[in-house]
């Protein structure tokens, strides 16, 4: 009987083999390791990116809004006047059957086009009008606030007695829950009154109570409604500052600088216009600063 020994090439063979299996395994390994380490370290900017958006009203939005749920509803969109509208129990868990609530919506594109600093400050007033809109939306049904900017509209013949610059009880409830909510919100966008637990710093110009009218300036009965229209932002200013004096004391500048809060009354003149005037609202209008340069 024969003894077949292997040769020495052989085993240099099958050591080759086994030898070329470990490199390849660690190789894998190592490429695996290699993308673990890439994943985690773009792990925040991809959160970032499913988290966030390109406008930042949209942004801020999402910031503010924590308890979304999915929810099939069916809408009504006017594309060419940018208005959606919504069934009233799609958007609350009380509301009337048969009855819409209707929004108007921007119709540029988001860009990235903007700076970082003018991002931030875009963010900071959604971001404000979101939480403003939260604050009086449930308690103070006349107001319709916009959360692009905030601007908050009333109208003054609900907040005012008819043909007078005096406060009905509506107005009076309205002034309160306004005035308890900017209290809250404006002395850390303000100067003149310390503020904590601010976590931006984005500063007001003004806070300007801007009450608009069509009138016909040509005749005594015009003019009347647009000096009525100037005393109801006077007494609505007034209103505010008596309800939270804090209110009274904040300034749009560290040093001195001009009152926050602010009056204006507009007046469009028509002959056509009616005797009383037409086309009357209440709006507070929140300027942000520009960021500095």
């Amino acid at each position: 009987m024969r003894f077949r020994h292997r040769r020495a090439h052989e085993l240099e063979e099958g050591e080759s083999y086994y030898v070329s299996m470990t490199d390849l395994m660690v190789g894998v390994l190592f490429v695996f390791i290699i993308m673990l380490a890439y994943f985690a370290l773009h792990f925040r900017d991809t959160t970032q990116e499913l988290t966030s958006a390109k406008d930042a009203q949209t942004t801020a939005l999402m910031k503010v809004a924590t308890e979304l749920r999915t929810h099939n509803a069916d809408i009504e969109v006017d594309y060419k006047n940018r208005i959606v509208c919504l069934k009233d129990t799609d958007l609350l868990e009380s509301g009337a059957a048969g009855e819409r609530r209707c929004f108007a919506y921007s119709g540029a594109a988001p860009t990235d086009v903007q700076s970082e600093a003018s991002q931030k400050t875009a963010a900071a007033q959604a971001l404000f009008a979101s939480t403003l809109n939260g604050d009086i939306s449930r308690t103070v049904p006349a107001a319709s606030v916009n959360l692009s900017d905030g601007s908050t509209t009333f109208d003054p013949d609900r907040l005012f007695n008819a043909g007078t610059a005096t406060l009905s009880s509506e107005g009076q409830s309205a002034v309160l829950e306004l005035a308890r909510s900017l209290a809250e919100r404006l002395p850390c966008m303000a100067y003149g009154v310390d503020a904590s637990d601010c976590n931006n710093d984005t500063k007001m110009s003004a806070v300007t109570i801007v009450a608009h009218a069509n009138i016909n300036a040509f005749t005594a009965e015009g003019r009347a409604a647009q000096a009525l229209s100037l005393e109801r932002t006077v007494a609505f200013h007034q209103a505010l500052i008596a309800a939270q004096p804090v209110l009274g004391q904040l300034r749009n500048q560290p040093q001195g600088g001009e009152p926050l809060l602010r009056v204006v009354s507009v007046g469009n003149s028509s002959v056509n216009a009616p005797t009383g005037g037409s086309g009357k609202i209440l709006v507070v209008q929140f300027q942000v600063a520009p960021p500095p340069q």
